[in-house]
């Protein structure tokens, strides 16, 4: 118990220094803000000592943050994450292109004419990710059925391999594209929000392990820290 006590000290009392420091920084921060404007209201002279000294306590603090951030980021669980999030982007974006190159093509346009206007026109995920080889095909240097099979590689979801090998075949034998288009998108925004109502369901499993393993102990201690205590005391 003695252990434990000690443990829980050495963390707020490293809890409490560091925000001591980083009130500390945020003060002396504004301090020399403070200077720095008085200064060049009376002289109008450009930003000195004190601008310095303000941009070296930033670069001070902030090195050691973003070289935690960039080993955090190294990290195979945080990579897998990031995977995770940018497929969900492009699910997310998937019917949405679907629909607008359906309503492109249905409204007269070639199939590359609406594929290149979702991809110059929207700033999304999935639309940055298109830009770079729809230019590729486009300018003749691969062609249409290699550059979406480069795409499928890259997106790497199920949907958007059915996309693509859907639109090659079709393209290459003149079958009408708009309505399978139509109907992948609508098949697309069900798939996606299946698995939006699939996490959501998951979320309260997944909250028992931190709510049982970091919250309830905490409240024991918390309640019966002064019993133990008090007993350990009299025993003594």
């Amino acid at each position: 118990m003695e252990w434990l006590l000690s443990v829980l000290a050495c963390t707020g009392a490293g809890l409490a220094a560091f925000l001591a420091a980083t009130c500390w920084l945020q003060r002396r921060q504004g301090q020399l803000h403070r200077q720095q404007r008085r200064r060049q209201l009376q002289g109008g002279a450009t930003p000195g000592k004190d601008g310095q000294q303000a941009q070296a306590l930033n670069r001070q603090w902030l090195m050691p943050g973003a070289l935690i951030g960039r080993v955090l980021s190294c990290l195979p669980g945080q990579q897998r994450r990031l995977r995770q999030r940018q497929l969900a982007a492009f699910e997310r974006d998937l019917p949405a292109m679907l629909e607008i190159i359906a309503l492109g093509m249905h409204a007269g346009m070639g199939f590359d004419q609406a594929f290149g206007l979702y991809v110059r026109r929207f700033d999304s995920k999935l639309a940055q990710v298109c830009r770079e080889p729809f230019e590729i095909w486009e300018k003749g240097l691969i062609s249409r059925a290699d550059g979406l099979a480069e795409l499928a590689s890259r997106v790497d979801t199920p949907l958007f391999a059915r996309f693509s090998t859907t639109a090659a075949r079709a393209l290459r034998f003149g079958a009408p594209l708009t309505q399978l288009l139509s109907d992948l998108a609508e098949e697309a925004r069900r798939d996606y929000r299946a698995k939006r109502q699939e996490m959501v369901a998951k979320a309260p499993v997944k909250m028992l392990l931190p709510t049982g393993g970091l919250i309830l102990p905490a409240m024991l201690l918390l309640v019966m820290g002064p019993i133990i205590l008090d007993l350990i005391g009299k025993l003594g």
